[in-house]
């Protein structure tokens, strides 16, 4: 149970953000804490976040998102698949260069998903909202890392008796 947390906390959150709280940016937070859960765990503890909990995770943000069709989720398999097939260099690395490694993904899937949604409504949107979308990402990504640090030591520890 215990390594099932982590995909917990993201359905609980984009459950949560999902709902009209009036909270500016809800959707980009909510694609915010997404990702940096999916990036820290898959790099530090993949037990707790494997690709089938990430495809599941990803597919009840994507049916609670406003965004583009399967975005979210090429998105959260992305992260995914760079921290899991990094894990042992960024366990090497210092944090501001695997916090660096999250911002330039949420910068270039970030972009994507501005892409495709230019693409689906065939005009120039706006980049701001998805520039937005990854300033809260990177931005969010030192409090959630620090608080799943003292996670995987505590709570969400499954080896844990």
């Amino acid at each position: 149970m215990r390594a099932l947390l982590p995909s917990l906390f993201i359905v609980l959150s984009a459950l949560l953000l999902s709902a009209g709280l009036g909270i500016p940016g809800q959707n980009e937070l909510c694609f915010g804490i997404a990702a940096s859960t999916v990036f820290f765990w898959s790099a530090h503890r993949p037990q707790s976040m494997t690709p089938f909990m990430t495809f599941c995770v990803g597919l009840v943000c994507e049916a609670l998102s406003f965004g583009p069709p399967g975005v979210f989720l090429f998105s959260l398999l992305v992260f995914h698949g760079v921290a899991h097939l990094w894990r042992y260099g960024l366990s090497r690395i210092s944090f501001l260069f695997g916090w660096a490694l999250l911002g330039g993904l949420a910068l270039v899937l970030s972009l994507f998903g501005w892409i495709i949604t230019c693409i689906g409504t065939l005009a120039m949107m706006s980049p701001v909202p998805s520039l937005f979308q990854a300033a809260v990402t990177i931005g969010i990504y030192p409090t959630l890392s620090a608080l799943f640090a003292w996670a995987r030591r505590t709570v969400a520890d499954p080896e844990q008796a």
